[in-house]
Formats: C-alpha cells, sequence, structure tokens
C-alpha cells in the first residue's frame, strides 16, 4: 500500500469511526411507460444531518480552490437549481436543475480514493465539495458529464462537518439526465472510472462494477410461483406466493440493497405514467428504509451509531418535481421547479427537509362524504 493510499484510509476509517458504521444510502430508477423517468433515493446517517432543501439560480459564480490553497476552477452557472444539503453548509449532496439533470452523491468507504491535482493543472481542480454545484449548474445530459468529467481533476480535502473534524467522505457519484440515462463516476485507486449505468441502480461499497457482476449470483430469482413437484407419490407445493423468489437478501447490507432493488424494479409491473412511476418507486424504495433500531454499529461503544433513514427524495425528470418525504414526516410533499424563479439574481430559497407534522387530518373531508345507497 502506498503512503498516500494509507493515508487515505486512515481518513476512511476515522470517519467510519465516528459513525460506528459504513452509511446506507440507495438510489433507483423507474420509466414510466410514457417516457418519464423517475429517481428514488433514500439517505441513512447516524447523526442528524439537519439537511435543508434549498436554490441556486443560473448566473452564480462559482469558485473551487486548489488544494495548495489558490484558485482551481471556476465557472458561472448557466442553470438553476434545487439541491440537499447537511450540516449547515450549502455542499450538494444531492439535487436536480431545471433541465431535468439530477446528481446525487453516495457512499464508497475503503474504496474511494480521489487523485492528486498533476502540477501545472491547478486552474482545473475541482474540490469534490464542488462537483454538485458543477454537475447541476453546467450540463442537461449525462453525455456532457461523460464528455467533461475528464477536463477537471477532483480533489479530495480535509473538512469540517457537523460532529465531523478534518475529514475526507470517501463517496460515488451517480448522474441522470431526463432521457433515463444514467452514469456513475468513482474515484478509485487516484483514477476515476465512469459506467454507464443501465440498471439506473447505484448503493454503496463495494464498487459498482463488483455490484453488477455479483448480480449474476441471482439470477434464479423470479416473481413467478414454483411448481409443484411429486416426491413418492406426494405433491409438495409452496407454502405460500413469493417462493419463487426464496433467496433474495433481506439484510441492509450494500450488496444485499443493490440486489433486492434491481429484481423489484426489473419485475414491477410498469406504469404509464410520471405519477404512477413516482408511487410505483416509492414502493420499492420503501424495501430499503430502516428505522431507527435495526442498523447500528459495534456494540458495546460509547456511541453505537444508530442509523435511519433520514430522508427520501423522488424526482420526476421529465416534469421536473422534487418529491420528498423524512423519518418524521412521511406524508409524500413536492416541489416543482416550474415554479421557482431561478433567474440569475434571484433570491435563494431554503427551508428544512424535516419537520414534525406526521399526519393530515382527513376528519372533515370525510365527515363531508355522505354515502350515496
Amino acid at each position: 500500500m502506498s503512503p498516500r493510499t494509507l493515508v487515505f484510509s486512515l481518513v476512511s476509517i476515522t470517519v467510519l469511526a465516528t459513525c460506528r458504521l459504513s452509511l446506507a444510502c440507495t438510489q433507483i430508477q423507474v420509466m414510466a411507460k410514457d417516457g418519464s423517468p423517475v429517481i428514488a433515493r433514500t439517505m441513512e446517517f447516524a447523526p442528524n444531518l439537519a439537511s435543508h432543501i434549498s436554490t441556486s439560480p443560473a448566473g452564480k459564480v462559482f469558485q473551487s480552490p486548489s488544494p495548495d490553497g489558490n484558485n482551481g476552477l471556476q465557472w458561472t452557472s448557466k442553470y438553476g437549481y434545487v439541491l440537499i444539503d447537511s450540516f449547515g453548509q450549502k455542499r450538494v449532496i444531492d439535487g436536480m436543475n431545471t433541465e431535468g439533470l439530477s446528481m446525487g452523491w453516495l457512499y464508497l468507504p475503503e474504496y474511494a480514493e480521489y487523485p492528486k491535482v498533476p502540477s501545472g493543472m491547478e486552474n482545473s481542480a475541482l474540490n469534490y465539495l464542488f462537483v454538485g454545484d458543477w454537475v447541476l449548474g453546467n450540463f442537461t445530459t449525462v453525455d456532457q458529464v461523460k464528455k467533461a468529467i475528464g477536463d477537471v481533476h477532483v480533489y479530495g480535502s480535509e473538512e469540517s462537518f457537523g460532529p465531523f473534524k478534518d475529514v475526507i467522505f470517501p463517496l460515488h457519484l451517480i448522474v441522470t439526465d431526463a432521457s433515463g440515462k444514467s452514469l456513475v463516476v468513482e474515484w478509485v485507486a487516484g483514477k476515476v472510472k465512469v459506467y454507464d449505468n443501465a440498471p439506473g441502480i447505484l448503493t454503496n461499497s463495494p464498487e459498482f462494477s463488483w455490484q453488477l457482476i455479483n448480480l449474476k449470483n441471482y439470477m434464479n430469482m423470479t416473481p413467478y410461483a414454483p411448481s409443484p413437484v411429486v416426491i413418492s407419490g406426494v405433491e409438495y407445493s409452496a407454502v405460500g406466493q413469493g417462493a419463487g423468489s426464496i433467496g433474495i437478501p433481506g439484510d441492509f447490507s450494500p450488496p444485499s440493497r443493490f440486489v433486492k432493488m434491481s429484481f423489484l424494479v426489473k419485475n414491477a409491473l410498469p406504469v404509464d405514467t410520471a405519477d404512477e412511476a413516482v408511487v410505483l418507486a416509492g414502493h420499492i424504495i420503501n424495501n430499503a428504509d430502516i428505522p431507527k433500531g435495526a442498523v447500528r454499529g459495534a456494540q458495546g461503544g460509547e456511541d453505537e451509531g444508530v442509523e435511519s433513514t433520514q430522508w427520501t427524495v423522488f424526482k420526476d425528470l421529465k416534469n421536473r418535481e422534487l418529491y420528498y418525504k423524512s423519518y418524521d414526516n412521511t406524508t409524500m410533499q413536492v416541489i416543482d421547479l416550474k415554479k421557482l424563479d431561478f433567474s440569475k439574481g434571484a433570491p435563494q430559497l431554503s427551508m428544512p427537509i424535516e419537520s414534525k407534522q406526521i399526519r393530515i387530518d382527513a376528519t372533515d373531508r370525510f365527515k363531508k362524504s355522505i354515502s350515496k345507497k
């Protein structure tokens, strides 16, 4: 192991030790028959992220630092977007722009290692914390991102976030456009790797290429009930529906979530419209939802790192709508980007993603619903 790899591994271990667990995020894609792609993504974490949904208008100037503290890549955003942040810092964890381009960071511990910026290339240095702004502010399609990613030098730098002091988060990136095309970008062993992501699915470690290979271990799973078999003249049948998928992983580990999401997306009956795709995506992604206490770090430590699904977002990329729900408010809420002002100089909006409203009172509506005999 090189000294640089060792240093990065120690940083990753520090992050994991602070959380006492590996973070679990999941993203899927559902395509409606009318060509509407819908993204669903969960965010799991142990400490409270205190996430906000915010806007970033077009025409905003960004300046990434370079590793030596000078100016790196600079750009002026062409497009406005909504973003989700953490710990009160307006760095993009997830978001969608006005052209229907989606991006999201997911955790990749033990594998992610950002490259060094080559000498003399500081002007193209892009701090990894600025990647979300760069993607959403500059591009409309996956092909554009794929072409441009080789022209910048993404690097990691130690920063402090909430309870985390001087850490580099090991992450990989998923980008999806309004056509439904998706790609995954990973920085492994100091090199960038770009993958076409036909399934539109991503979880965490190991690397994306390994997850695809691992799917081959589950080719026997089917949504259909197995036929009865006769042994010594006695017929044996399954005890109930669902036996065709016996063997599908049910735990919360990244490989198991990748397999289960792949099975559900592939075998769920197709839907016609974007609205129906949002509903379907909700039913599927709920299978990755983690209630508090179901996933914890090492037993007996000072902080067992109780992880939970803090929020879930759904992005209708064709109609430019972002739906969201949170742990304490599972009622689906929606923000229509078409109704927001993203023009240059427009005020930036921001509100907490979490709220304590846990219900919609339907009593009055029910009282008016007189039965017609």
